[in-house]
């Protein structure tokens, strides 16, 4: 059972362009951060975010509400009180805590802190004074250390690298093979039916940034408008949705649907930055403003993918079990891992199962 503070969690839980993203890909945008702490070590904290041009400093909260960033940050706000530290996570999209606050005066708010980070996958990093203010000789700075925690393991030097390096190596040579077979797909979707090849839709992914995740069209062209029109046949348990012989498909779209052609495109994302190979699935927009629990938001804490755990066990149609196996791919993840579950994808699409 998920503690209170963590449930429900405020609608539109995604990021949309121009509203919580800063950027149009999760690749491109800066990482927003909340600072917990309006004191005088909030404020040397607040310093150095804003030096850093991969950060941008979002607001400020603090055990202590009656303390102002000003005159040092009169535009930095201070949004509210400690114990509102999650759903204002939620609201203002943050990618990052950060920790400025005396260990003497708020020693029980650090565990209060760590519990909500980790239960919604938040990075934290620390500013810690040290001896009282006295000058100390340390890299960061002379009187503060930065401790980060809670970092996935995949955004980490050099696993991120690693696994970009391979995206981009892999997906070429994929687009670079099937070529010939993108072009008599991108033929057969245009001779069976109106409309365009591909279809973009939106998803969520990084950091709950919404991006553009492209497939081959497999449905007739007007398919969302007509989607509330089909909702009684839905095969799916809890907020998914997914109909077996969907009468919107076109002619090639449910052959393209069982051997998982439709989502060749999807290389694209991967070279675009949007997508890995291997992660969580991302899901649609309308599925995200759906969700209700905040639980589900560490696995907009990695690179969604177009393989994923989830693919390989059997794509079992129940969003719940769909986020369990998200979370379980998201604690044991490992480079040997996502290798694995590549070597396994292939067989998983010749069976089809779960495939529609």
């Amino acid at each position: 059972m998920l503690p209170n503070f963590l449930q429900p969690v405020p609608q539109n839980f995604h990021c949309r362009s121009g509203v919580g993203a800063l950027g149009p890909r999760s690749m491109h945008g800066r990482i927003r951060s909340l600072l917990v702490g309006a004191g005088a070590i909030g404020v040397e904290a607040a310093r150095r975010i804003r030096q850093d041009p991969r950060q941008v400093l979002i607001g400020a909260i603090d055990c202590r509400p009656q303390l102002q960033m000003a005159p040092a940050f009169p535009d930095v706000s201070v949004l509210g009180k400690l114990h509102e530290l999650a759903p204002l996570i939620v609201e203002h999209c943050i990618d990052r805590i950060e920790v400025a606050l005396p260990m003497r005066s708020c020693p029980e708010e650090f565990s209060s802190i760590l519990d909500v980070a980790k239960a919604l996958g938040i990075p934290v990093n620390f500013h810690l004074e040290l001896l009282d203010g006295q000058p100390v000789k340390v890299e960061v700075d002379s009187r503060s250390v930065l401790l980060s925690y809670n970092e996935h393991p995949s955004n980490r030097w050099p696993n991120r690298f690693i696994v970009r390096v391979v995206n981009i190596v892999v997906a070429a040579i994929i687009l670079m093979l099937t070529s010939p077979l993108f072009l008599l797909i991108a033929i057969a979707v245009k001779l069976t039916s109106a409309g365009p090849v591909f279809f973009k839709q939106p998803r969520v992914g990084l950091r709950r940034r919404e991006f553009k995740m492209w497939k081959f069209r497999t449905m007739v062209k007007n398919a969302e408008q007509l989607r509330k029109q089909v909702q009684g046949l839905n095969n799916a348990k809890g907020i998914s949705f997914k109909i077996v012989r969907d009468p919107r498909l076109t002619r090639i779209g449910g052959f393209l649907r069982r051997t998982s052609l439709d989502e060749l495109p999807q290389l694209i994302n991967v070279l675009l930055g949007d997508m890995s190979l291997v992660g969580p699935r991302p899901i649609p927009v309308w599925v995200a403003d759906q969700l209700q629990y905040a639980a589900y938001y560490r696995r907009f804490h990695v690179m969604p993918g177009i393989t994923g755990w989830w693919q390989v066990e059997g794509r079992q149609q129940d969003f719940d079990v769909m986020a369990e196996q998200d979370l379980y791919y998201l604690d044991n993840w490992s480079l040997l891992l996502d290798f694995k579950i590549l070597l396994r994808t292939l067989p998983a699409v010749m069976r089809g199962h779960g495939a529609h």
